[in-house]
């Protein structure tokens, strides 16, 4: 899902719970559109490509960090003979 239709979606809600807004038309619709806009700016989101982005780098660090411990246990061992 986009941005722009969680927006959407988020405004489209707000609106059928507040009759009032849905009887005032598409002013208070994009206003409020707007102000949901304002508030997800605010907030420090990432998209789902920068979380999957993100959650790949962290399954790679993962994987090298297991890589690492193996050697380090080789290591240990070969000192210990």
């Amino acid at each position: 899902m986009t941005k722009r239709s969680i927006i959407d979606e988020l405004s489209e809600q707000i609106s059928k719970v507040l009759p009032q807004v849905s009887a005032a038309g598409e002013e208070v619709r994009e206003t409020v559109r707007g102000a949901v806009k304002q508030s997800l700016a605010k907030m420090d989101l990432l998209t789902r490509e920068e979380f999957d982005a993100q959650t790949r780098a962290l399954n790679r660090a993962e994987e090298r960090i297991g890589e690492l411990e193996e050697a380090v246990k080789a290591l240990e061992t070969h000192l210990k003979r």
